[in-house]
């Protein structure tokens, strides 16, 4: 799959969230919108020759009402150097994750989180280009700070794709639903 069909079908997932998002799912459910950006850690042998990278994200975040569980959509770009050149891998990914709240009194709620995506990985090169799409999986833990009319989240999550390229990557986040 070529990176421009794999981030048609990251955003034709993202656009189908979101639509379901406005109508029945908000019926049903608080959907909320929000951003999320961070650090991007590349660990295992995929990070020997890699720097510490940085990622943007989109968030849907559905929670269930009077229920400990919900889930999260999230599309993300990520960006890492190669330590020794000016070669960078560029990695979109788009995710549906399962999310488990611990019930909390106070303001500030751990949760654990993980689910399933697609990652398409571009390298640029000197003389060309090489991108692949493969399947992953991911696991986190996090926090989320309820505020008076948003909610603010910072979770590390464990992705680790399968195929050939070996990517293995933890994203420390800090984001903003609305």
């Amino acid at each position: 799959m070529s990176p421009t069909s794999c981030r048609r079908v990251a955003a034709s997932i993202l656009a189908a969230a979101l639509s379901m998002s406005a109508g029945s799912l908000h019926a049903q459910s608080a959907a909320s919108l929000g951003i999320a950006a961070g650090a991007t850690l590349p660990v295992s042998s995929y990070g020997d020759d890699k720097d510490l990278g940085y990622h943007l994200g989109l968030v849907l975040d559905v929670r269930l009402p009077t229920s400990m569980f919900g889930f999260r959509v999230d599309g993300t770009f990520t960006e890492m150097k190669y330590s020794s050149n000016s070669t960078k891998d560029q990695i979109w990914s788009a995710t549906f994750n399962a999310l488990l709240k611990v019930p909390s009194t106070t303001t500030i709620a751990p949760y654990v989180i993980g689910g399933a995506g697609i990652y398409n990985r571009h390298r640029t090169l000197f003389l060309g280009n090489n991108a692949t799409t493969n399947p992953g999986l991911n696991v986190g833990g996090g926090f989320r700070f309820h505020l008076t009319e948003m909610t603010a989240f910072l979770e590390a999550r464990y992705h680790r794709v399968s195929g050939d390229n070996g990517i293995q990557i933890v994203p420390i986040s800090f984001g903003i639903v609305f």
